[in-house]
């Protein structure tokens, strides 16, 4: 959100004041971990990861300063939302797949 307002003072001086509102949310979260596999000769070899994943139920409610449509609050729901979630939630670790096939002539 961006809000500007200006003129002159007796026409001779500008003044101009500005202000800005930002928010964001975030989350960060980093795992690491060694793997090793062999690929043969005529072989193309890949790890594939699962992350684990929650899924919550519920109610929205958002909040305005200033009545949208009437109202302050607004409510959304019920719904279900899928997020991802960090290794070992509820006991879930992530699954990690070590894959070989032959490769094509191509390769």
């Amino acid at each position: 959100m961006s809000i500007k307002a200006g003129g002159k003072i007796a026409g001779v001086v500008e003044a101009s004041v500005e202000a800005k509102y930002g928010h964001t949310w975030m989350t960060q979260h980093s795992d690491s971990a060694s793997l090793e596999m062999t690929v043969k000769p005529g072989e193309v070899g890949w790890i594939s990861r699962a992350q684990v994943m929650r899924e919550l139920t519920g109610y929205w409610q958002t909040h305005y300063d200033n009545p949208q449509d009437g109202h302050y609050y607004w409510y959304l729901g019920p719904d279900t939302i899928t997020s991802p979630a960090p290794n070992d939630t509820e006991g879930v670790k992530n699954s990690v797949v070590l894959k070989t096939r032959p490769m094509t002539d191509a390769e």
